[in-house]
């Protein structure tokens, strides 16, 4: 059966390409839990501020991210949503609050409120350091580049080779895929291989090959839980524009609280992206699926998975949600 597939390299090849990439991925993350850890340690002897991990993400020269999540995780008051009490916001408002929801709910801060709900030092560390905004100025230097370029299109082409092999997996007759998926796993990227040119899909992403390989590879795990618990498949999302306007909602819901932007000004920085949301998605749950789907191709971990994959589930399941009291149309 695998035999009538024609291989771009042998099997054997794909074997030991496959083992490596773990040996390798899991000796990076020991050395880097190791030297965050380090860097933790210190800056609890030199800072006032308890140190809380923020899902935060670095524009660096205009094009990458960068994000503290590894130990962070564990940090994160997202066990449960947050809601403030003392805001009234307008229709508008109200629906952008609940488009930054996904990142919100991460993070702990409050799901229903322009105000995050974090002490004002504290966020206004976090986000010079991590998104370098300290001001007017760079904050809508980053707005603009989230609202006019961001990360939708960088990550797609490796969204649609996740989607390829989930469909060549679904294709697969059940008796078969269940052999194949405790056997030989590397069979349903081998069918989908037209779509797993990892070079291509390295250059366009700035992922090495080793770590899309291990991704791809490790997707049908979320894949599969985002069509059990939010209702959506892979063919459902051709547009990742979600991963950067629930994170220009909440940047600008940031500038807010700092006063980098007036109150009156949030609406028109925070909806630059409305309209291509509303057009990409169907509804918040496609919204989360989406923002969950980039989040995890930016940086996996099964940390952050478990993190995203449970906070918008909150969204969905929690009475108190936006997701259930705000229309996304």
């Amino acid at each position: 059966m695998v035999a009538s597939f024609p291989l771009s390299m042998p099997l054997p090849l794909v074997a030991s390409q496959h083992a490596t990439a773990l040996r390798v991925s899991a000796g990076r993350q020991c050395k880097y839990r190791r030297e965050l850890l380090f860097k933790i340690r210190r800056r609890r002897r030199f800072s006032r501020h308890p140190i809380r991990m923020h899902s935060c993400f670095k524009k660096t020269g205009g094009k990458s991210m960068g994000i503290r999540d590894t130990l962070g995780h564990a940090l994160l008051d997202n066990e449960k949503l947050h809601f403030g009490t003392a805001e009234t916001l307008t229709a508008d408002e109200q629906w952008l609050v609940t488009l930054s929801a996904p990142l919100s709910a991460f993070n702990g801060d409050f799901v229903n409120a322009v105000a995050t709900g974090k002490d004002d030092d504290e966020l206004r560390g976090g986000i010079a350091e991590v998104w370098n905004v300290h001001d007017r100025e760079s904050f809508e230097e980053t707005a603009r580049w989230l609202a006019e370029e961001g990360q939708r299109s960088t990550y797609l082409s490796t969204w649609q080779a996740i989607a390829a092999v989930d469909a060549a997996t679904q294709s697969t007759p059940a008796v078969l895929r269940l052999v194949m998926d405790a056997w030989f796993p590397a069979f349903f990227q081998i069918k989908a291989r037209k779509s797993l040119d990892y070079r291509t899909l390295g250059a366009e992403s700035g992922r090495s090959v080793t770590d899309l390989s291990q991704l791809v590879s490790g997707s049908p795990s979320w894949v599969n839980a985002l069509r059990k618990h939010f209702k959506v498949s892979p063919s459902q999302i051709s547009n990742l524009v979600a991963w950067d306007a629930v994170r220009l909602a909440s940047l600008s819901r940031w500038a807010v609280q700092l006063g980098f932007i007036g109150r009156e000004e949030f609406a028109g920085f925070a909806g630059a992206l409305n309209a291509q949301v509303r057009e990409a998605y169907a509804d918040w749950s496609q919204v989360s699926a989406a923002y969950i789907a980039a989040g995890l191709i930016w940086r996996y971990s099964d940390a952050r998975e478990e993190h995203l994959l449970r906070t918008n589930r909150m969204l969905l399941n929690d009475a108190r949600s936006p997701y259930r009291s705000v229309p996304f149309r």
